[in-house]
């Protein structure tokens, strides 16, 4: 009985217990979990123990470059542009070496700093103020007191731009409308512009460098080196200015934007892809723009690093190469000697009211080259001529009788003629019925081929054969049909030859010339001797050009080559012009040969054999007299022309001369023989 119950007792567990229990399982797990976080903040901590070794021993150099290079800015300058020389390499645009304050951009630096600077460069250095614009000055009065501008302002305009999100540039715009001359004049002085021109540069420039004079001499250049420690950031450097050698074929050379007009908007976008910087000198117009890639050459690179106070280090990171120089076909000395004379003309002539231009082309038939290619403007009030060399090609005019060897040619090709081709040209004119008779500038000039027809300047002749050309049957004072096509006939056999259609001279911009819109038989028969369309004395020239090649078109050009200097001093060529043929027509063989037996004797007995007796080289040309009726009521002040090469057989120098509106004199053919004699004279002739 003992034994049954001689048993351990029985332990129930409760909630406390159970509790217990729970606690030391958690403290357990967390226990665990702690070591666990010790050892893996342990693994990081030498991980980063590890890398900070590696970066301030190992890698120290490396991070030390990489904080100069945060703490370096970087810019370009612009390298020496190439020269333009004629083609006996006589400079016409040069670079002018001129020494230059120029601000390096200091950190930091408050406007006393600038103001100090400012005034002890107004007391040591010349300032130029001759290029300061209207625009500048008004921005420097803002400056100068902008409370008094913004007075000026009507209040009620104040407010209508009040809260707009435009606020601050609608306020600039009205201070700027609100400031006139007369204010600029009574409130800025001459040596405000002189301070704020230098208080801005500096002010303004916040990287990078900024020119803040131009042009020093060299003692004003020894003071500001002398001064380092008050003009901070301040240093002498060497630039280049474009300079001309006369405005003789300025506007043909073309313009370079200076640093502060920077890139021309309408290309910006295109030149800073190209690696551009904002404030580059590019070029815009002329030779300038047209062979900017050989001109520019490759900007250096600087790099400016700061020390704790802010003041700029300038130093060379890589060196630049100066752009190409480029040599023109056009002979100064020529382009020079042939203005004058035509200056001459012009100022011979002040009776003729209208004629305010002469044009003359020099043109080497066998490659292009336009050897001169004059132009000059006469103020008919003051006397005073200058240069208008690109109005040879922006600028058209009729050219009266000049056509009448492409109506000739395009008869031939449309197979109207064969050789020999004679028509009447009688006193009676010709007359198409409820229109006035046409003639020739002599009536009844006898029965003609075309080398008399040409030789005479028949515009009968002419008008019979476009007549045939439009189909058309010609009965006098009757009507006239005509095919219209005949004006697609002509329009496409003169610009076979050149005129009409562009040239494609190496220019930026050109002349197309006026094209005649009507199309009745008395339009056709005004065009068939160089009253109707008109054309520029480029397209002239190359026109020319193709009759004296025989029918072989090429492209006229001023561009020659590229060339640099090697350490000697000698030319080193880069490239050369290759001869561009535009078109072939000298399968018209009998065409071409028969318009030169006419222009033959144009010199020997027709229309200008006169004055070309004695001249002593052969020549083959055309004479052209154009009627002009322009503010001068029924009185005709027409445009005279000539054109012509030389030798006849074997063409060395094509001439053409455009003279505008002469009444009672044509100073075409002695432009046209000095031209031409002065020539010859300096490159030989040969028969």
């Amino acid at each position: 009985m003992v034994g049954l119950f001689n048993k351990t007792p029985i332990h129930f567990h409760g909630q406390r217990e159970i509790k217990l229990e729970k606690r030391k399982n958690l403290e357990q797990l967390m226990q665990k979990r702690l070591k666990i976080m010790m050892i893996v903040i342990i693994v990081i901590g030498l991980i980063f123990s590890l890398k900070l070794f590696s970066t301030q021993i190992r890698q120290k150099d490396y991070y030390d470059a990489k904080l100069t290079q945060y703490n370096t800015n970087t810019f370009q300058v612009d390298a020496q542009r190439g020269e333009i020389m004629d083609r006996n390499y006589k400079p016409l645009v040069q670079n002018k070496t001129v020494i230059c304050a120029t601000y390096y951009a200091v950190k930091g630096i408050k406007d006393e700093e600038i103001d100090a600077m400012t005034k002890f460069l107004m007391k040591n250095v010349n300032v130029d103020i001759s290029e300061v614009t209207t625009r500048q000055k008004k921005d420097f009065l803002i400056m100068k007191d902008e409370k008094y501008v913004t007075s000026l302002i009507p209040k009620k305009e104040l407010n209508a731009i009040k809260g707009l999100d435009s606020e601050k540039s609608d306020l600039t715009r009205l201070q700027l409308h609100y400031i006139t001359d007369d204010i600029l004049k009574k409130k800025l002085s001459d040596d405000d512009i002189k301070y704020y021109k230098i208080f801005y540069a500096i002010k303004s420039c916040t990287s990078g460098s900024s020119v803040v004079l131009s042009d020093i001499s060299i003692k004003e250049a020894s003071i500001i080196g002398e001064h380092s420690d008050l003009l901070r950031g301040i240093q002498v450097t060497s630039d280049w200015e474009r300079k001309t050698t006369d405005k003789i074929l300025k506007r043909t050379l073309g313009n370079l934007t200076t640093r502060k007009q920077g890139l021309p908007s309408t290309k910006k976008d295109e030149l800073i892809a190209l690696d551009y910087t904002n404030d580059a000198r590019v070029g815009t117009s002329g030779i300038e723009g047209q062979y900017e890639d050989i001109l520019k050459g490759v900007s250096s690179t600087y790099s400016i690093s700061y020390d704790s106070n802010g003041t700029p280090t300038v130093k060379l990171s890589q060196e630049g190469t100066n752009g190409a120089n480029i040599q023109l076909t056009i002979d100064w000395d020529l382009q020079k000697k042939i203005s004058d004379f035509i200056d001459k003309e012009l100022l011979a002539h002040r009776s003729e009211p209208f004629n305010d231009h002469i044009y003359c082309i020099l043109e080497d038939p066998t490659t292009g080259d336009i050897i001169a290619m004059v132009g000059r403007e006469i103020d008919q009030k003051t006397g005073k001529i200058t240069d208008y060399s690109a109005g040879n090609y922006l600028s058209a005019y009729r050219i009266g009788s000049t056509m009448k060897s492409a109506v000739i040619y395009t008869a031939f090709k449309n197979k109207v003629i064969k050789a020999n081709h004679y028509e009447d040209d009688t006193p009676q004119g010709l007359k198409i019925a409820g229109t006035k008779t046409k003639y020739s500038w002599k009536k009844g000039l006898g029965h003609l081929n075309e080398v008399s027809a040409l030789a005479y300047s028949s515009n009968i002749w002419m008008m019979q054969v476009i007549i045939k050309l439009a189909g058309g049957k010609y009965q006098y004072n009757k009507p006239l049909k005509i095919n219209k096509d005949a004006f697609t006939k002509l329009r496409n056999g003169a610009g076979e030859l050149g005129l009409g259609v562009k040239t494609g001279i190496d220019v930026d911009s050109e002349a197309l010339g006026y094209r005649g819109n009507a199309q009745n038989a008395g339009n056709l028969l005004d065009f068939s001797i160089g009253q109707y369309d008109t054309y520029t004395n480029m397209q002239l020239a190359t026109y020319a050009t193709t009759l004296a090649n025989m029918g072989v078109k090429i492209t006229p050009h001023l561009y020659k080559s590229s060339f640099t200097y090697d350490d000697d001093g000698n030319i080193v060529t880069l490239d050369t012009y290759q001869k561009k043929i535009v078109d072939d027509m000298s399968d018209q063989k009998t065409a071409f040969k028969q318009i030169r037996a006419g222009m033959k004797a144009v010199i020997d007995y027709g229309t200008v054999s006169g004055q070309f007796k004695g001249f002593p080289y052969q020549v083959a040309a055309k004479t052209g007299t154009a009627e002009d009726y322009t503010h001068s009521g029924n009185t005709d002040y027409p445009n005279h022309l000539l054109i012509g090469y030389s030798s006849v057989d074997n063409p060395q120098i094509v001439c053409t001369v455009m003279v505008e509106r002469q009444k009672n004199n044509n100073s075409a053919p002695s432009v046209w023989k000095y031209a031409v004699s002065q020539y010859f004279e300096k490159y030989g002739y040969k028969k």
